[in-house]
């Protein structure tokens, strides 16, 4: 039976994965885990970092003593696993992520960091914060908050992995991207796409960014096609 390791998106968590799991794990074993900072998960001293993130999967690999594992990247846990792969080839066999933003400029991080201010959060939706609160710990979510948006800004700021650095991972990778996400795009899937030598490209129809919008009956069959 292959393995997957499922890697949730920021301010996710785990848990995010458990109706998809459902309908895999009678073909797969799979896996999952929380990053730093996430899911109660200590904040490590220097933030919130794809190194810590590609350490978090080196670790668990390890501890679950896991040679070679097939990765599914939610978001920033689809960046981290291209991440990791680049560092640790051996360790994965193939990669599918879905909605990775991968560039990252001044307009739309400042975008993105502007919904990331607790106090608003529990005043514009409120649901939602209480929904963090239950995932990530009463006294750390909003710790969870500032330490993503300090990430989110270094990411426009510093460059994670370079155009050259994409191209040299020789991982098998399925970029999947929503027709719908208004956080990433079509196009700067596609042209990271065109960046990498064993790369294919997925787009879903009628899917937005949010992994609880996307259809995970259509996923799953994306997933049986692609990790066989």
């Amino acid at each position: 039976m292959k393995s997957i390791l499922f890697l949730h998106g920021a301010l996710g968590s785990k848990i995010q994965f458990t109706q998809l799991i459902e309908l895999l794990k009678d073909s797969y074993s799979c896996h999952t885990l929380n990053f730093a900072g996430h899911g109660g998960e200590v904040i490590p001293p220097g933030g919130l970092t794809f190194d810590t993130f590609a350490q978090n999967i080196l670790s668990y690999l390890d501890q679950q003593k896991i040679e070679k594992i097939n990765l599914f990247g939610f978001s920033m846990g689809g960046y981290a696993a291209l991440y990791f792969a680049r560092l640790y080839p051996d360790r994965v066999e193939k990669i599918i992520t879905l909605n990775v933003k991968f560039n990252w400029d001044p307009i739309s991080t400042a975008k993105e960091t502007g919904f990331l201010d607790p106090d608003k959060m529990m005043d514009k939706v409120p649901g939602f914060a209480n929904n963090l609160m239950v995932q990530h710990g009463l006294n750390i979510w909003k710790n969870l908050l500032r330490s993503t948006s300090d990430m989110m800004h270094k990411l426009a700021e510093t460059i994670v992995m370079s155009d050259e650095e994409l191209a040299t991972i020789k991982t098998p990778v399925l970029l999947g991207i929503g027709d719908r996400d208004t956080l990433s795009s079509v196009k700067e899937t596609s042209d990271t796409f065109k960046l990498m030598l064993n790369a294919q490209l997925l787009v879903l129809p009628g899917t937005a960014h949010a992994f609880e919008k996307v259809d995970t009956d259509y996923l799953q069959l994306v997933i049986r096609k692609y990790f066989i």
